[in-house]
């Protein structure tokens, strides 16, 4: 799915519970929630996902790495990475 996809998507939706918003209008509003979500993970914070489940950033250790190309050997930093994890209802959703 594109960015342009799950504009229209969502809009198409809003629509569906008798919003009047404009692709721009959806489009600000995506931005919008993408730049606190960000600024949130930053922060070392959660970010809820409302039916799916919540984004989380989690500290990494430094730790040795090797280029694969070269195989010569790297000094990794220390970091932050974003998990994803999924809510029980999606998790049941998505069972065989």
């Amino acid at each position: 799915m594109t960015k342009r996809e799950l504009i229209e998507k969502t809009l198409e939706t809003a629509r569906n519970y008798g919003r009047a918003m404009t692709l721009a209008d959806m489009d600000v509003a995506l931005n919008s929630l993408c730049e606190v979500a960000a600024a949130e993970l930053l922060g070392g914070g959660e970010v809820p996902l409302p039916g799916i489940g919540k984004l989380k950033a989690k500290p990494t250790a430094a730790r040795k790495g090797r280029n694969p190309r070269t195989g010569e050997v790297l000094d990794i930093p220390a970091g932050k990475r974003v998990l994803f994890v999924s809510g029980k209802d999606l998790k049941e959703a998505l069972k065989p």
